[in-house]
């Protein structure tokens, strides 16, 4: 049994810092820093817009992180990313201002861009193994799914027991035990060429070329980016907007915790039923779902039933989008270059996504919950329409033929 599992000890380990990851490195923010603005003197839109600033920053990262990932391997980026992460936690306990703020917040960012999702997508591709890349990627995100249910109940009794101060502490230290030797040993494993990766991906999925390839790239980072404009607000801002429909802090945690496990249950269907289904095809599904959930919130959130379905239904739209995030670049543009492109992505993707927590904790703060919710419907609308113009290359290799 044991012998049978050993092909997803690296993806399951790398899942599991992805829990770490973003419960610690983005989630944490939702619930900590509305109460470090007020302790340090500052506005809501004035602290969410440090986030945004050290967004960008860790955005130009990207590109650098994943060069080293195609060049080096995983193992030693993710390991070190993890390291001065988990020691930006602990730094944030000695935060006293504007200025300190921005430091750590711009080292903690930074940091994650060697450790989270494109990263991990990128490092476990490059590892010799008997599954297919789109296989190890979704057993990642089955993971990673659960750290808002984890870490925005965690991270809020936290904050009631202790104070900000020394959450951030715990915070770190879990983060440092957990992920770092995970990335040291999980990714120990012998690596392939990347270009022999490709031979696992389906074969009867041609790549774009010409013409088409660049109009792909550039429609489907369009896309991408409207659609993660709305990850940092959400991440972020979730539990202010659902307060500000009128539910208190801890239900708006519970609502928050619902959209994990339904991110789990998306990309357990994906693995289920998508095997043969084009990543196109699960890109759009996901759009879809994660549009459907901000609908009912905007009609029915201000009752618990409605925010609780709106959240399962965005989770689980989300959790398909992130594989989706990661398969479609692959499937249409091939495994050569995979880790510098997906850092290109994020790099272009996050230079416009950095502005989100300020842009919707402004509209938050001067028009209230609601109007941000319905801001972020329309950002989805907008990565919809932007899909429709991304070529499928199965209609131009069925043309050919």
């Amino acid at each position: 049994m044991i012998q049978r599992l050993h092909p997803y000890w690296p993806s399951m380990g790398l899942g599991i810092t992805q829990i770490m990851g973003y419960g610690t490195l983005y989630y944490a923010y939702a619930v900590l820093l509305p109460h470090m603005a007020d302790d340090l003197g500052m506005s809501l839109s004035g602290a969410f817009g440090i986030l945004s600033l050290s967004l960008l920053f860790g955005g130009a990262m990207a590109p650098i992180a994943g060069h080293l990932v195609d060049r080096f391997g995983g193992r030693y980026v993710m390991t070190i990313g993890s390291l001065v992460g988990g020691l930006a936690l602990l730094a944030f306990a000695g935060v006293s201002g504007r200025t300190s703020l921005f430091l750590v917040v711009l080292v903690t960012e930074a940091a994650g861009m060697c450790v989270l999702y494109n990263v991990a997508f990128a490092s476990i591709v490059r590892l010799e193994s008997p599954l297919r890349p789109a296989t190890m990627i979704s057993i990642i995100t089955l993971f990673g799914g659960v750290a808002s249910t984890i870490f925005w109940p965690v991270t809020l009794a936290l904050y009631n027991a202790l104070d900000w101060r020394d959450t951030w502490l715990v915070l770190g230290v879990a983060y440092l035990v957990i992920s770092v030797p995970i990335h040291y040993f999980a990714l120990s494993g012998k690596e392939t060429d990347p270009q022999d990766a490709a031979k696992n991906v389906q074969k009867d999925w041609p790549l774009l070329d010409g013409s088409d390839r660049r109009r792909g790239m550039l429609w489907m980072v369009i896309s991408f980016t409207f659609s993660g404009f709305l990850m940092g607000a959400v991440m972020t801002l979730w539990v202010t907007n659902v307060q500000d429909l009128g539910h208190s802090a801890a239900l708006a945690a519970v609502a928050g915790a619902v959209i994990g496990p339904f991110k789990t249950v998306g990309r357990m269907l994906e693995m289920v039923f998508s095997r043969n289904l084009h990543p196109l095809m699960t890109y759009i599904l996901a759009l879809g779902l994660t549009m459907s959930g901000f609908c009912t919130i905007l009609a029915v959130g201000f009752s618990v039933p409605g925010v609780i379905i709106g959240a399962a239904l965005y989770g689980m739209g989300d959790g398909i989008k992130t594989i989706a995030r990661g398969t479609l670049p692959l499937a249409l543009f091939g495994a050569k270059g995979y880790g510098a492109r997906l850092g290109w992505i994020a790099t272009l993707s996050m230079s416009v996504n950095a502005a989100a927590p300020f842009t919707f904790a402004l509209i938050t703060e001067h028009f209230g919950g609601w109007v941000s919710f319905a801001a972020m419907a329309a950002i989805r609308a907008m990565s919809i329409l932007a899909f429709f113009f991304i070529p499928d290359p199965r209609r131009h290799a069925h043309a050919t033929a």
